[in-house]
């Protein structure tokens, strides 16, 4: 083995390797994430869609990291031709899927703010005017503490329905005795959730930039490996 040889061999080996741990830890972070916000799925306050469509296609594209690391490390330790041309092809998918996620991650971001703002008005409407407790009811309630807000699109959702107060989760600092705006959270739930989801999506996105360059490049030398194997 020449010395150029070894020393791409070493450096397909990290990669792989890297890439193999990065499936495993996208996989966990999707599926927290997934776990985090399911309740509020299961009571309506948010549409499935936009919360298990970016989360499934974040868990298929950490499992083909996975096993494009498996698939690499096999080829490149075997010098087995059938798994590195396969590692060559699923590199080429995972790049492309990537491109997905990032694309779908920033559309759904938009969507999913439009169609909450409304979800959550309707629950509002719905559920606060009604006396006693309800899974639902506390599901909002539960996001109004944690977020820090108040309705899907402000007090507004509640101050609409002349029969609904403000429940104490909207309070800024309780008890609230009164029923004056100005001891209420003002910034709307939707926004408040995706503008901190936005946060995830730009971190997401530099580093499936830098994923991307890395894997064209473990591509390149994934190519010169088998050619110069031949």
């Amino acid at each position: 083995m020449g010395c150029c040889e070894g020393m791409l061999k070493i450096i397909l080996f990290i990669f792989n390797g890297a890439l193999l741990g990065a499936g495993i830890a996208l996989i966990v972070v999707a599926g927290i994430a997934g776990n985090e916000f399911r309740e509020y799925t299961d009571e309506d306050i948010f549409d499935d869609k936009y919360l298990w469509g970016p989360v499934a296609l974040a868990i298929v594209v950490g499992i083909l990291l996975f096993f494009v690391g498996l698939t690499g490390l096999g080829g490149i330790c075997c010098k087995n031709k059938c798994m590195l041309k396969s590692y060559i092809a699923f590199l080429l998918i995972l790049i492309i899927l990537e491109v997905v996620l990032c694309i779908l991650a920033f559309v759904y971001n938009d969507e999913g703010e439009t169609e909450a703002r409304k979800s959550m008005k309707e629950v509002v409407r719905r559920v606060y005017n009604t006396t006693g407790t309800s899974s639902t009811k506390d599901a909002m309630d539960k996001l109004q503490r944690e977020f820090d807000c108040c309705g899907g699109n402000g007090q507004a959702d509640y101050l609409e329905v002349p029969t609904v107060a403000f429940p104490a989760s909207c309070c800024i600092r309780t008890p609230c005795l009164t029923q004056n705006t100005t001891l209420y959270y003002t910034e709307g739930c939707a926004k408040a959730v995706f503008d901190s989801l936005e946060e995830y999506d730009n971190a997401l996105f530099a580093v499936a930039i830098v994923f991307a360059i890395l894997q064209i490049v473990g591509f390149i030398l994934a190519c010169k490996f088998l050619k110069d194997d031949d």
